[in-house]
C-alpha cells in the first residue's frame, strides 16, 4: 500500500496514473486506453441521471481528456469543444470561457 498526499486540483492526476489502470502504475507517456486494455480494465462510462444536463449520453465512454477537464480544472467535460463552438460563432472570449466553467479549479 502506498500513502501519498493529494492536494486539491491533483486527484485527476491519481485517476489517470493509478485508479483508472486497476491501482497499478501507469507509464507517463502510455495513452489511458492502451494503459487500461493492459491491465484489464474497461473504460469509464458516463453514468446518471444528471447527463442531459451536462449533453452527454448514458454509457458514453469517458475519455482522458475530459477527466482532466472535469477533475483538473473544474469545467465541463467537454469544455474544449463548447469553448471552440462559441468562439466560432463570434462571441468574445471571456464568454466561451465561463460557458465551460462548472466549479473552480
Amino acid at each position: 500500500m502506498d500513502i501519498a498526499l493529494i492536494t486539491a486540483g491533483q486527484v485527476y492526476r491519481c485517476y489517470l496514473r493509478q485508479v483508472l489502470v486497476g491501482d497499478g502504475r501507469r507509464p507517463a507517456r502510455k495513452a489511458l486506453g492502451k494503459a487500461q486494455q493492459d491491465a484489464g480494465v474497461p473504460p469509464g462510462r458516463w453514468m446518471g441521471r444528471g447527463l442531459p444536463a451536462l449533453g452527454l449520453a448514458l454509457g458514453q465512454e469517458v475519455t482522458e481528456a475530459q477527466l482532466r477537464s472535469l477533475f483538473g480544472e473544474g469545467r465541463h467535460p467537454d469544455a474544449n469543444r463548447l469553448v471552440a463552438e462559441q468562439l466560432a460563432a463570434g462571441k468574445k472570449p471571456a464568454a466561451p470561457r465561463r460557458a465551460g466553467a462548472l466549479g473552480r479549479r
